[in-house]
């Protein structure tokens, strides 16, 4: 029951996150919950370590600069203890017209209930063209 209770978690965390329900989605993570987007160093904009606060910043952010959304899909899931690894495809068209389709792998950790960790896996170039370039 624990392994669907946690799935359901992330899935409704990501509902919220794609409504920009910055409120409701933070409701999902606990207080202390680090997400970490990998990159080298941390030297792309999208890359390094996020709290709770820079979280919702990122909510508010990406509504900003996608006033349609950003859907992210399950395509795959992996679960152990209170451990989740799952794959996501995002789509989002941005205001300026670019779309925004990066896959994604996602670490989640849990303790009671909550989403303490989140290690994240993307294609780091094809955010920094869509993003940056």
């Amino acid at each position: 029951m624990k392994t669907e209770q946690n799935k359901q978690t992330i899935l409704s965390f990501f509902e919220q996150f794609s409504k920009a329900n910055v409120t409701e989605a933070l409701t999902y993570l606990d207080d202390d919950i680090v997400w970490q987007a990998m990159g080298i160093k941390g030297e792309l904009p999208m890359s390094g370590t996020m709290d709770k606060k820079a979280i919702g910043e990122l909510i508010t952010t990406v509504k900003a600069m996608m006033p349609e959304g950003l859907e992210l899909k399950p395509i795959g899931w992996t679960v152990e203890d209170d451990r989740v690894a799952a794959e996501f495809i995002s789509y989002g068209k941005l205001s300026n017209g670019k779309v925004y389709n990066n896959p994604y792998h996602f670490l989640f950790q849990f303790s009671n209930g909550k989403i303490i960790k989140i290690e994240e896996y993307m294609d780091t170039l094809h955010a920094k063209s869509i993003f940056i370039d």
